[in-house]
């Protein structure tokens, strides 16, 4: 019996599909619990046009079949905040890819590959290329390997597609340059951001108010005053990147062949995103986490709790599966520990322990989506500047912690440590995705490597696209009442 077990959870390891549930009709919440009535308090963050994004996990897995739009406040909750580094990796991103895919052509996660200007924890080289990582899919070695389906085609595989210098390169932030390249047709492209020419400038005078902010000792007129210095200069990197010379510096290494996207009729990106839904209406059916952002009240762009979507983190992820619905469910039962009676959760008040190193089995993709839910980033997070200095709430960097060295556990042993920083109150979530059903056979793993490479028939797509989905709903319809399934262990 323990090696049929140990066969059962090799066959996991391979597959990834780590989640599943019963047709949609049983998982389904009412829409009241899906949809919250939320609007920013800055209307400019939601009306940055999208970036529409092709991947090719979400059409093997017939969650989309069309371009999927990635949105600028996917990327501000990712961050915690719009400012001037949001909005600029934001358009570093955009302007590379208008190279990499010319003439309306739609860009493809996992296609792209990406060299960052210094180390993961310098400056605030890795604030941008979390960004950069979840509009592209390049990812650092958190990034999911590509199982089955990367041993068919790259495309799939994502990690180590963003590379950090191993040191710093101590270069000021004008002269810091990202390069991107276009894998399939070798098109390589340089972006550098000359932030210093952003207005209104930063003075110590405002830096001084910043930690006033974050102590909460500001008064109104100071408070309304900052919001505006602080927004402005989100804008001005939107309503200047395209006109103002040498704000973004481009160099173009490698150009892209003459046949690139020569037939591509011009697109609205507008209309696209406007005309797009999931092929899966799971995905969009899941409650959201909502959570208390503590820069979002002191930059003026939100003073009510946030939500945080399921399929946010499925557009981070790149598809919908077992292990996004576990991720999303291992920190949604943190959090309800962590803060109950409908406590709302804090961004930065929380750290996270990880079962592993970041490129062990599938940890790293786990910790991608557990730092987009509460802002406990690794080296990449934010260090706080001036804020941080004033409250370490402020404070991401450090604050997902994976293992030095691999574990070497099995998966349903792992355990995900989370401390509320404030209380002191710690909880650890284990996930046995063993028992999640439909299993994966090695007929069902074949079948996967099938639909990679394009030759799986149309009926084949179909069963496998169903077979892939349920086991990504069998999660969230068991992991409230299937015993065994995820244990919650409170240690203070």
């Amino acid at each position: 019996m323990r090696n049929l077990y140990k066969i059962v959870v090799l066959l996991m390891l391979v597959a990834l599909p780590l989640a599943a549930c019963s047709p949609a009709s049983d998982a389904a919440p009412a829409a009241s619990e899906a949809v919250v009535d939320f609007d920013w308090d800055q209307d400019y963050i939601s009306e940055v046009p999208p970036i529409m994004m092709l991947d090719p996990y979400f059409q093997i897995f017939g969650q989309s079949q069309e371009p999927v739009p990635y949105y600028y406040e996917d990327a501000v909750k990712l961050a915690g905040h719009s400012c001037g580094a949001t909005s600029g990796a934001w358009t570093i991103t955009r302007k590379a890819l208008e190279v990499l895919y010319p003439n309306g052509e739609i860009p493809v996660r996992g296609q792209i590959a990406v060299e960052a200007p210094g180390a993961e924890d310098e400056w605030f080289v890795g604030v941008f290329g979390e960004i950069i990582t979840m509009i592209t899919g390049a990812s650092p070695h958190t990034g999911f390997i590509g199982a089955e389906f990367g041993q068919t085609d790259q495309v799939f595989v994502r990690q180590n597609k963003m590379v950090y210098s191993e040191e710093p390169t101590e270069q000021m932030p004008p002269q810091r340059e990202w390069i991107f390249t276009r894998l399939d047709t070798g098109t390589k492209v340089g972006i550098k951001f000359n932030l210093v020419v952003i207005t209104p400038i930063t003075t110590p005078e405002l830096q001084e108010m910043g930690k006033k902010m974050a102590a909460g000792e500001a008064t109104p007129e100071e408070t309304a005053d900052y919001y505006v210095y602080w927004n402005d200069r989100a804008k001005f990197v939107f309503e200047n990147a395209d006109s103002l010379d040498g704000f973004f510096q481009m160099t173009i290494y490698q150009e892209a062949p003459i046949t690139t996207g020569e037939a591509i009729a011009e697109v609205n990106t507008a209309e696209m995103a406007e005309g797009f839904a999931w092929d899966q209406d799971y995905i969009t059916e899941v409650p959201p986490i909502m959570m208390n952002e503590p820069y979002f009240g002191i930059f003026g762009q939100s003073q009510e709790p946030v939500p945080y979507y399921y399929e946010e983190a499925v557009r981070l992820a790149g598809h919908s599966c077992g292990a996004t619905t576990g991720a999303w469910t291992i920190a949604r039962k943190a959090l309800e520990v962590l803060y109950p009676d409908g406590e709302i959760p804090v961004r930065g008040q929380i750290a996270v322990e990880a079962p592993g190193a970041e490129d062990e089995w599938f940890v790293g993709v786990f910790g991608e989506i557990i730092t987009f839910i509460t802002g406990a980033s690794p080296h990449t997070g934010f260090i706080g500047a001036e804020f941080g200095k004033t409250d370490d709430v402020f404070v991401r960097q450090n604050k997902m912690v994976y293992s030095e060295e691999p574990t070497g556990q099995m998966p349903p042993a792992r355990e995900w440590i989370f401390t509320r920083l404030d209380t002191g109150v710690k909880v650890g979530v284990k996930f046995n995705l063993v028992v999640i059903t439909p299993i994966p056979t090695p007929g069902r793993i074949a079948m996967g490597k099938k639909l990679a490479a394009g030759e799986a028939t149309p009926e084949e797509a179909a069963d496998y696209y169903e077979y892939w989905n349920d086991r990504a709903k069998f999660v969230l319809e068991k992991a409230d009442t299937l015993n065994g399934f995820f244990t919650v262990t409170v240690y203070e």
